[in-house]
């Protein structure tokens, strides 16, 4: 702050700008020029501004053919200048247009780019996107081609940077329509263009990250979304319904042309194509675009559902907050997946086809000869259907699940929202082959082709096929598990009582995924919509369920697995097979179905349930697996129970250590939570550890040398002298004591001569030898060598006499001792002057 006052030197840069005919080069080679810069410098900012400085600055960035000492200092120094954020720069840049334009004719150069060229013009770009918004996105939409030259480009990371930095300029006021624009000018389909297949790999990767790049920001984004504002005053203030929304559930007009039919027509023909040179690449990137699609919608389910579950915390605490999600949402989500999934559904048995037979696999040498791999194909084929019943089980069991199937039904009835305009369902209806149907009935459909195509049993083939490929088997445990639970959940929702009727907008309900009740007057149409739906899901469901257990003899692939695991441990150097623990994984699932639901099931495989080698696969290995899994990993601690090999140590605490200050109570509570800290299985030896005279188990280890330590200790406090056991009192106390003793002589005429007794100087005294030790009157100083004399014999007495021996510790650990287990101390003494139990050392 001295610079206020004058106290600063001047600068280098002040100098030279007050020269007449200084240039920027000479500026640039002054090491204080960022400083200045960014200090606001009014002369520099000037000379800066000015239109022939500007076109050097943005040349110098752009620049090919510097000379070796200008070739990368220059172009940083231009890039960090008009990336200071000074406004004054910002405001002279967009005031010529033309130099604007020149700038961005970097773009028309052949791909690829500079790097550091690419970084310093989306530095620069992205600095006058954040000043001057909407003067840049009008330059930036008048430009011609303006798109395709950016994904000409989109190669380079900083040139995808800045696409993406203009779909996120939806968030703002100013940036309204940008997402439409670029939407028009075909982004996402020349990005799905690039997945030709006879296209090059690098390029099939650049356009599906840039894809995923583009659902990610469009799902972060925070556009005009549904209002959390609670009504009454936040409505009064922000509009009758406190604020607007939009009927998508997520994403914005980039995605919803991702998700349509058309697209995803497109994208899938690619990815499926067998005789193009690069289809595997195709096929890979497609699913990985497909499956976040899934994630994204998913996770807007459980945004749903976390709103309501908010709304109904609230509700039952009697305070404002939240609405629970609106029936526009609702609608939006019961419909908003249905395309992509109608185009999976139609082309499932194509996908099917590459888990029987992939079109790229050719056997590989391995250790143990030629061998044919699973492939990435097949792997993220397996991750797309497992995705798909993903999505089946969560959409089934939510607790939205009747508000998503009665507000489709109220769509289909005709009853359009408010804010959805004819225009809007118009395109809606073109892009679709088929608006009528739901994300439900989508489900069903697919789950109905699982059955058809024989998936899942075709999934434990390669399951036991490659036992290795542990990505695989977390694959396949999670579609069975998920289609399990599914059927559960339907199974017994169904059986307890029947879906509740769907709820309006403002009544609470409980966020939990199982079926509520609610009395509330619907059409009768719709509350059979709702049952009907969970019935088919149910039904579908279950003839997958048996697929898995006849098609594809899960319980006896489980059994003949783990006798082939049992015979590959017997052999020399053998271990156990790559996927018995999700095989574990996959058993507890079918005994938790059968357990739940095996009366539904028992008619149609009863007899693979009931087979004897299951049964006792479930009652031995199953249960020891389980039992053993449960084990804290590396076992329990050495001194964890009296099955290891402990060392005796204490027997008859409370006498022991009674002495110190600490009852029985408090020595057996502290030995308890010692022992408490171990994790042993066996709770009678934790129920052994008793207060007071309980006798303790303590192992070789910690506990063994706390015990001895704190008994050392009490030996060593029990010994000290009379005038250190006294220092609880504070110093307060000491003070007011002192002046009562003071204040003895205060109150009373006080003589040396008549106070002092030779016979007996310290009558208030004590003798700390005893009553019957008196002194005989006469010589004083004799009588006084005397005293010392008794005193220190008497006090080496007891310090024999209290002191630790050894040779009695070593006489508790004999022969006998170590034969029960057990050590007693119980002889020692507890304290200075008291007396030893019997048994114990010498008086």
């Amino acid at each position: 702050m001295f610079w206020r006052f004058g106290f600063h030197s001047a600068s280098a840069i002040d100098g030279l700008l007050d020269k007449e005919g200084v240039t920027l080069d000479e500026l640039l080679e002054e090491d204080e020029l960022l400083q200045e810069c960014k200090a606001h410098n009014t002369k520099l900012i000037e000379f800066l501004c000015k239109t022939d400085v500007l076109e050097q600055l943005l040349g110098y960035i752009m620049a090919e053919d510097l000379d070796e000492n200008k070739r990368f200092k220059y172009p940083y120094l231009a890039s960090e200048i008009l990336s200071c954020e000074i406004f004054s720069i910002c405001e002279a840049i967009l005031a010529n247009i033309d130099l604007l334009k020149n700038f961005w004719t970097l773009l028309d150069r052949p791909a690829p780019l500079n790097p550091l060229t690419a970084s310093y013009f989306t530095k620069v770009n992205s600095v006058l996107l954040q000043k001057k918004m909407p003067e840049m996105i009008t330059f930036i939409r008048a430009q011609p081609d303006v798109v395709q030259k950016l994904l000409a480009h989109i190669g380079s990371s900083a040139i995808a940077d800045l696409l993406l930095k203009l779909i996120s300029m939806e968030e703002v006021p100013e940036g309204t329509g940008v997402v439409e624009w670029l939407s028009k000018e075909g982004l996402v389909s020349t990005l799905v263009s690039r997945l030709d297949p006879s296209l090059e790999t690098e390029t099939h990767n650049t356009a599906a990250q840039t894809l995923l790049d583009v659902i990610a920001v469009s799902y972060s984004a925070i556009g005009p979304q549904e209002s959390l504002m609670p009504t009454g005053l936040g409505a009064s203030i922000m509009g009758e319904q406190g604020g607007m929304f939009s009927p998508n559930s997520g994403g914005n007009a980039l995605v919803d042309e991702l998700k349509s039919e058309i697209i995803m027509n497109k994208l899938v023909d690619y990815m499926l194509e067998k005789s193009a040179p690069h289809s595997g690449s195709t096929l890979t990137n497609g699913i990985n675009i497909i499956i976040e699609l899934i994630r994204r919608y998913c996770s807007e389910i459980e945004q749903a559902e976390y709103q309501q579950h908010q709304y109904q915390q609230l509700q039952q605490q009697q305070r404002q907050g939240p609405p629970p999600p609106s029936d526009e949402k609702l609608k939006a989500l019961a419909t908003d997946l249905n395309e992509l999934l109608r185009v999976i559904g139609s082309r499932l048995l194509q996908f099917a086809e590459l888990i029987h037979a992939p079109r790229h696999s050719e056997p590989v040498n391995t250790t143990i000869g030629k061998q044919h791999p699973l492939g990435s194909e097949r792997l993220k084929t397996c991750e797309l259907f497992a995705e798909i019943l993903h999505l089946q089980y969560l959409y089934t069991s939510s607790p939205l699940f009747e508000r998503l199937i009665s507000a489709k039904k109220v769509t289909d009835d005709g009853k359009k929202t408010e804010d959805e305009t004819s225009e809007t369902a118009d395109e809606k209806a073109k892009l679709s082959t088929n608006p009528n149907t739901s994300v439900a009935d989508e489900l069903v459909a697919i789950t109905d082709k699982f059955i058809d195509a024989k998936i899942l049993p075709v999934c434990l083939d390669l399951f036991f096929n490659f036992p290795w490929n542990n990505f695989l088997h977390s694959v396949v445990y999670d579609m069975i598990a998920k289609v399990f639970n599914t059927y559960s959940y339907t199974s017994t929702t169904i059986a307890s009582k029947p879906p509740s009727p769907f709820k309006p907008e403002g009544d609470v309900e409980t966020a939990s995924r199982e079926p509520e009740t609610v009395s509330v007057p619907v059409q009768t149409n719709t509350i059979i919509s709702v049952e009907e739906q969970m019935q088919a899901v149910k039904d579908v469901v279950r003839k997958l369920v048996l697929s898995i257990f006849k098609d594809g003899e899960l319980t006896k692939r489980i059994t003949k697995a783990q006798r082939d695991n049992d015979f590959e441990v017997t052999q020399p150097r053998g271990v156990r097979l790559g996927y018995m623990g999700h095989l574990t994984y996959i058993s507890d699932e079918v005994c938790k179905l059968l357990e739940k639901c095996s009366e539904d099931l028992s008619q149609e495989i009863g007899d693979l349930i009931g087979a004897e080698d299951w049964q006792e696969y479930v009652a031995g290995i199953l249960r020891e697996t389980k039992e053993r899994d449960r084990q804290p990993l590396g076992g329990v601690r050495p001194n964890a129970g009296p099955q290891q090999n402990h060392l005796p140590l204490v027997t008859g605490v409370g006498g022991g250590f009674a002495g110190g200050g600490m009852d029985d109570t408090d020595i057996g509570a502290s030995i308890k939570g010692d022992a408490g800290k171990r994790e042993s299985d066996d709770e009678d030896d934790l129920d052994s550890i008793g207060a007071g005279t309980s006798d303790v188990y303590v192992g070789d280890g910690d506990v063994a040398s706390d015990q001895f330590a704190r008994y050392l200790c009490h030996q060593i406090v029990a010994d000290l002298p009379d005038r250190f056991m006294g220092v609880e009192s504070s110093d307060d106390e000491e003070d007011e004591s002192n002046a009562e003793w003071i204040g003895e002589f205060e109150s009373k005429d006080f003589d040396v001569r008549e106070a002092f007794d030779p016979e007996n100087p310290f009558p208030h005294k004590r003798s700390s030898l005893g009553e019957e030790f008196d002194p005989p009157r006469g010589d004083v100083s004799s009588s006084i060598s005397e005293a010392e004399e008794s005193a220190s014999e008497t006090n080496e007495r007891d310090q024999q006499k209290d002191s630790f021996d050894t040779n009695e510790m070593l006489g508790a650990l004999d022969t006998s001792a170590l034969q029960t287990g057990w050590a007693d101390f119980s002889q020692f003494k507890s304290g200075p002057g008291e007396t030893q139990q019997e048994g114990g050392g010498a008086e």
